[in-house]
């Protein structure tokens, strides 16, 4: 690490090149350019190396940060690189779209901007080298269901540990949401396959277009497999049940961007309302504009509440799309079964709910009408288990989730784990990393057993 000494804090981070907001809302390609090597370092020299390392504290993987900032700011990205691995196998995706807890508990943000961890994450990815390799062949196979953030950790670290990993992916393209559901402007194809590339380098076998398609299926896999892991993500689209979501013009997050990044052909209406404060909101309401549309978001709290990162806010506010705040869709208008416009009311904020935020309360007579011919849901998805039978052996919660054993993340059938967004519920990449790596080890400690 480098030496700790006292240092003068510099209270601003170094700047990202970034393509500008006249031109990129015409196009897909990468928005944030990423530092050049002597950007990174002198990044990586505002670190304070702090005594009580709260970044890792806030990390839910505890990558210790300070040790791959240390090696930045020394100009070796090789071992800055090869430290990352040893955590986490998505070095290129999570520089780009982590929420990044770390900078939120960053010291130099009490005096000035956090350290910008996930950029230099991404230098590294950008700029390093790194190889890794399995341990001798064990004769144990594993199989993962779900070619997603989840799915591929814990073929990741059964195959470094020397089992046969065969990944069964129902989608045409692997990456699970990373993929599906985040546009190519902040996390472009090549980086995310250059990521996928190194896990299947390790010898994992991936059937993308081979869905699991029955309980009874997974269950089978126990006949050929020693283990079997369930990260099938949360993809299914769970709407609000407002009046109107039939009419045509009416889709959601899930289905709209999945099938932007498939190549689909999609329209866009001319006005487009996007409902949501969160990433998928922005990503789709950005997506959307690029499309052609006037998009905007309609959102029900105010700003300083939406869930989504400042800096994608920031994004779409440079990108000149509006946003109408304290803004609540009751109904959704139509005519001839086509959407014709939102019946909103006004909102006020009350006193704090379950969350801790402020709770957005409705102010009587307040009724409006926004006029759209598209809306675009983004408030939440939920995992797709319907193909449980109805006795099923897997306990399930209320959420459609699966119920697992917190310190192994074992199902309640003997040998089948799960764990990411079929778990949690929709969650982040570095949460569903971190949940992975718990049920690897998991399966690990377990067929060291048998």
């Amino acid at each position: 690490m480098a030496e700790k000494k006292k240092r003068k804090m510099r209270p601003d981070r170094v700047k990202m090149r970034m393509q500008d907001a006249s031109e990129r809302i015409h196009n897909f390609d990468e928005v944030a350019s990423g530092y050049t090597r002597q950007q990174a370092i002198e990044e990586a020299m505002r670190c304070l190396y702090c005594k009580k390392v709260p970044c890792d504290e806030a990390c839910p993987l505890h990558c210790r940060p300070a040790e791959y900032i240390a090696l930045i700011e020394q100009g070796d990205f090789d071992k800055a690189l090869a430290q990352i691995l040893e955590y986490n196998p998505f070095p290129s995706a999570c520089g780009r779209v982590c929420v990044h807890f770390c900078e939120e508990k960053c010291t130099v943000g009490k005096k000035g901007t956090p350290l910008a961890i996930a950029w230099l994450k991404r230098a590294a990815a950008d700029y390093g080298q790194a190889t890794v390799s399995p341990r001798e062949p064990t004769g144990k196979r594993v199989a993962v269901i779900g070619a997603g953030p989840a799915g591929f950790t814990v073929a990741w670290e059964c195959a470094k540990a020397g089992h046969g990993v065969t990944i069964f992916e129902g989608l045409p393209s692997p990456g699970g949401m990373l993929w599906a559901g985040i546009p190519p402007y902040r996390l472009p194809r090549e980086e995310l396959n250059r990521d996928i590339q190194r896990i299947l380098d390790l010898g994992v076998e991936l059937l993308v277009g081979s869905p699991i398609t029955s309980e009874q299926e997974i269950r089978d896999l126990l006949e050929e497999y020693d283990a079997v892991f369930i990260g099938i993500g949360a993809h299914e689209p769970r709407w609000m049940g407002t009046e109107g979501e039939d009419l045509d013009g009416v889709v959601h997050v899930v289905d709209f961007l999945r099938d932007v990044n498939m190549g689909k052909d999609v329209k866009v209406g001319d006005k487009t309302a996007v409902i949501g404060g969160g990433s998928s909101a922005m990503d789709a309401v950005r997506t959307a504009r690029r499309l052609g549309a006037d998009a905007f978001i309609v959102y029900r709290r105010a700003r300083e509440q939406m869930p989504a990162d400042e800096a994608e806010i920031e994004e779409v506010e440079e990108e000149g799309i509006v946003f109408n705040f304290l803004t609540n869709p009751t109904r959704i208008l139509g005519k001839d079964g086509k959407m014709t416009g939102l019946e909103c009311l006004r909102m006020e904020l009350g006193e704090p709910d379950e969350s801790g935020r402020r709770r957005p309360v409705p102010i009587e007579g307040s009724e409006f009408v926004i006029e759209c011919d598209m809306m675009i849901q983004a408030i939440s998805q939920r995992p797709d288990i319907t193909w449980l039978e109805k006795d099923s052996k897997f306990e399930t919660t209320r959420w459609q989730t699966f119920e697992v054993d917190p310190e192994t993340s074992e199902t309640s059938v003997p040998g089948i784990f799960a764990a990411g967004d079929d778990v949690s519920g929709p969650a982040t990449i570095v949460e569903a990393i971190a949940d992975a790596r718990k049920a690897a080890q998991g399966i690990l400690d377990d067929l060291e057993q048998t």
